[in-house]
């Protein structure tokens, strides 16, 4: 039997939106998927992240009753074809229509992927020392090495309010203005720099990083947490906070929202579809 070798690029949400272009392909052409390689920093594994088993059962609905994911281990019991679609374009075209109808087909894709994606024991287990965490506000802050220089790039063309890189305190003050409760943050570097900055303005925080954790495991489990979060604070260009955000009202929970305009916390319409912050928080989208 021939399965389908595929790369995925980016970080993890990237690499999701290129993982749910592989799942609407392999199914379209009756195809499976070799479980695919996951890892910012080291190659790891999508069961190293993920129950694939879950997973599997889970996509049968849309796959007529079938697993679609080989896991790695098995590999040599196939014929394996590398892809040759650009994943993350193909993606790209589909959530251009959504975005352009304000709509999210609830057969999709990308909430059919997401619904599947359930963490292994081992990542539960971690998400689970944060108690209570459906009581307590979430907010992803994205200020990251990487993030600077893309950042600095697009603030001198911008055209309106919008923000690219926060400053930090700005950031606590648009918090304490509107909410003054403690909080779960989540951001890839200087945890405690920050965790320091929020507590200076006596304002109780925590958050998760494992350096003994892949940094896309972090992220993993750091997305879980969000997901069911009180409320969600992040920025309409991450595609880590809009699919936390579509996460979110999958599960029914619609109280998102974004730092990054006009310098005020304002509630997405969007359900996490608009990358733009404007339409983010203007458009109403149907999941339908």
């Amino acid at each position: 039997m021939n399965i389908l070798q595929i790369k995925l690029k980016g970080g993890l949400c990237n690499k999701l939106f290129c993982l749910f272009s592989a799942c609407d392909i392999a199914i379209k052409k009756n195809i499976k998927i070799l479980e695919p390689v996951f890892g910012w920093k080291k190659e790891i594994l999508f069961s190293d992240i993920y129950d694939i088993e879950i997973f599997n059962n889970k996509m049968k609905e849309f796959n007529n009753g079938e697993d679609i994911m080989i896991p790695f281990n098995e590999k040599k019991k196939y014929k394996i074809i590398k892809n040759t679609i650009n994943l993350w374009n193909y993606s790209e075209e589909i959530i251009s229509k959504q975005r352009k109808n304000n709509q999210i087909n609830k057969n999709c894709m990308m909430i059919a992927v997401l619904n599947s994606l359930k963490l292994n024991n081992f990542n539960t287990n971690i998400c689970k020392t944060f108690e209570e965490i459906e009581n307590k506000n979430a907010l992803h802050i994205r200020i990251e090495s990487d993030w600077v220089p893309y950042s600095r790039s697009k603030n001198k063309r911008k055209k309106n309010n919008e923000i690219y890189l926060i400053n930090c305190n700005s950031l606590i003050s648009m918090y304490i203005h509107k909410f003054k409760d403690n909080v779960f943050f989540t951001t890839g570097q200087n945890q405690l720099n920050i965790q320091k900055k929020i507590s200076e303005q006596k304002i109780n925080s925590e958050f998760l990083f494992n350096e003994n954790l892949e940094y896309e495991i972090n992220a993993a489990i750091n997305f879980e947490i969000c997901s069911k979060a009180k409320i969600f604070i992040g920025l309409s260009r991450s595609t880590f906070s809009n699919l936390i955000s579509l996460k979110r009202c999958i599960n029914g929970v619609n109280n998102s929202y974004i730092y990054n305009l006009n310098n005020e916390l304002i509630l997405r319409t969007d359900r996490g579809l608009h990358c733009d912050p404007e339409k983010s928080v203007k458009n109403i989208v149907e999941i339908i």
